[in-house]
């Protein structure tokens, strides 16, 4: 298998998603050929900087922005002001991957961000290729720049997806529910005492684990102040700040007079242990994480959504019972207290976790990639006998 993955480093999560399934190919197909691809910045590095620069400072210093242009652009109609001038930006940008589509030769190619999508799709739509296209939607909800016709299989995170994306003109044989794809380390297990004792806190006590993605965005100094404050020695907490230096600094700062045991971890590849060793994880609702969480039966305390995708996250896990929202953080210790000290809540909330999870999505998400290549082939061998 010759597979070509596009994304784009827009956060942490659609690059992870991309790793998992260049892992989940070589698993069952060892001599396969995978090439990841970021893809704005393989087109021009420095219009790389300037969109995803500029995307990451709005969710930073005006999130509410980025949510009005997300509601703006929910209807499939892409010939609103917004929508059209980055599909002329996009149709420019779809002539420069082509080359690197024409030298590589996928049997297939799969995005995990929606630009991608669009830029294959209206290079298939034009008939400058004709490769199966299977996309990863990295989120619980779907959003109109993800839909496109020319998309042969889409791969969503939950069952709820699929009507909306009916309705929106995707055929239902073309979409599978099998999840977002996360690294294996998520799938192996891990002795909880032993990781709590690697970070010299104790394995009788709950545990609070608190992150904000690779970013460390959201109220995360706010929240841990709160729990700080606590009087409950029956808890303690591990913070992951990620790449975010300031954050990290202000945390331990702020640990030295906390009332509860804490540890300050700054960006980590062992997320998938402290998970697992985990009573609940206080993050923002991105999709990877969710995805992550889920398998590791987590029930989830989602703070500061990002206006439109996250939101919409938030909503499919609440709905569900999977989670509980603190909003934006303020006066949140009794209802994080109240959760972690009603055992019957938790349980509840783990399994519907484990129900919602996808721990075989490895094979099952292999296996639609592997059929599309499939009948692309017997099309081929079909047309060149008439022939």
């Amino acid at each position: 298998m010759r597979a070509l993955i596009l994304s784009v480093s827009a956060g942490g999560g659609h690059k992870h998603a991309a790793l998992a399934l260049k892992d989940y190919i070589f698993k069952f197909e060892p001599a396969s050929e995978v090439k990841i691809l970021d893809t704005i910045k393989y087109i021009n590095p420095i219009l790389n900087k300037v969109l995803i620069g500029g995307y990451l400072n709005t969710l930073k210093i005006k999130p509410s922005l980025f949510g009005k242009i997300y509601k703006i652009t929910e209807s499939t109609n892409k010939t609103d002001g917004i929508s059209s001038f980055k599909n002329k930006l996009t149709k420019i940008m779809a002539n420069k991957i082509l080359s690197a589509i024409e030298k590589f030769k996928p049997d297939i190619i799969i995005c995990t961000h929606w630009y991608p999508v669009e830029m294959v799709s209206i290079l298939k739509k034009k008939g400058k290729i004709n490769i199966p296209i299977a996309c990863i939607i990295t989120d619980y909800a779907p959003h109109s720049f993800w839909i496109y016709p020319e998309v042969d299989s889409y791969i969503v995170s939950n069952g709820d997806m699929i009507e909306e994306m009916i309705h929106q003109g995707i055929n239902r044989n073309s979409i599978f529910d099998l999840g977002i794809p996360v690294s294996f380390d998520f799938f192996d297990k891990y002795d909880r005492k032993d990781t709590l004792k690697e970070l010299s806190l104790d394995p009788d006590k709950k545990v609070i684990l608190i992150m904000g993605g690779s970013l460390g965005m959201g109220r995360i100094s706010n929240i841990y102040s709160e729990l700080a404050s606590s009087t409950n020695k029956d808890a303690q907490i591990i913070v992951i700040t990620g790449k975010n230096k300031k954050l990290y600094a202000k945390l331990m700062s702020l640990s030295e007079s906390s009332n509860i045991d804490t540890k300050i971890l700054g960006f980590t590849k062992d997320v998938n242990k402290y998970m697992k060793c985990s009573d609940i994880l206080i993050t923002k609702p991105g999709g990877l994480t969710i995805s992550e969480a889920l398998i590791c039966e987590l029930p989830l305390v989602l703070f500061s959504p990002i206006p439109g995708q996250e939101e919409k996250n938030e909503e499919f896990l609440l709905k569900h019972n999977l989670a509980i929202s603190i909003g934006n953080g303020n006066n949140c210790r009794k209802k994080i207290e109240d959760l972690l000290s009603s055992s019957e809540t938790l349980k509840i909330m783990k399994g519907n976790c484990k129900k919602f999870s996808k721990p075989n999505c490895d094979y099952k998400i292999f296996n639609v990639i592997n059929d599309l290549i499939k009948r692309r082939e017997i099309a081929i061998m079909k047309n060149d006998m008439e022939i």
